[in-house]
């Protein structure tokens, strides 16, 4: 297997991980759905450990990424197509999107800590729940679409 070859498909599986994981996230957080107790130590043990997952693929994907330029600038020598440029412009933006999305996942979720379970309502509960699902669901979204993109792109 050739360098260019590991480099594409650590990009392509660091991208995947990281929209599955916030996936399955948010489908376990649906069915945890309803019940004040169960969502608070769900988004407690289980955001954390995400995150921390989540983190060092949000940090390998642009560095995958310019390993992969590299490879295609040398394979169109140095003349890529205006398509290409415009289309690693989305997924640029779409990663920048993806990362501001984290941080607010992760934020939400040291806000939670912050919340003692006997006196906090079950409606506070429900908004720091649906404020974590919706940053992943914005990582989910977007990362569909820059993976998208990926295929695109490789088609360029």
């Amino acid at each position: 297997m050739t360098l260019r070859a590991v480099c594409l498909w650590v990009h392509v599986l660091c991208g995947v991980i990281w929209v599955g994981a916030c996936a399955t996230f948010i489908l376990a957080a649906a069915a945890s759905a309803g019940h004040a107790d169960d969502s608070y130590g769900f988004i407690t043990r289980t955001v954390p450990q995400i995150n921390r997952l989540c983190i060092p693929l949000a940090v390998a994907i642009p560095i995958t990424g310019i390993g992969n330029l590299f490879f295609a600038v040398q394979m169109h020598r140095s003349a890529l197509p205006s398509e290409f440029i415009l289309i690693i412009g989305g997924k640029l933006g779409l990663l920048t999107l993806m990362v501001v999305a984290l941080v607010a996942a992760s934020h939400n979720s040291r806000k939670f800590h912050g919340l003692a379970l006997p006196e906090t309502s079950e409606k506070e509960i429900g908004a720091a729940v649906r404020a974590v699902v919706a940053s992943y669901g914005i990582i989910v979204a977007a990362g569909i679409v820059a993976l998208g993109l990926g295929l695109w792109l490789s088609g360029t």
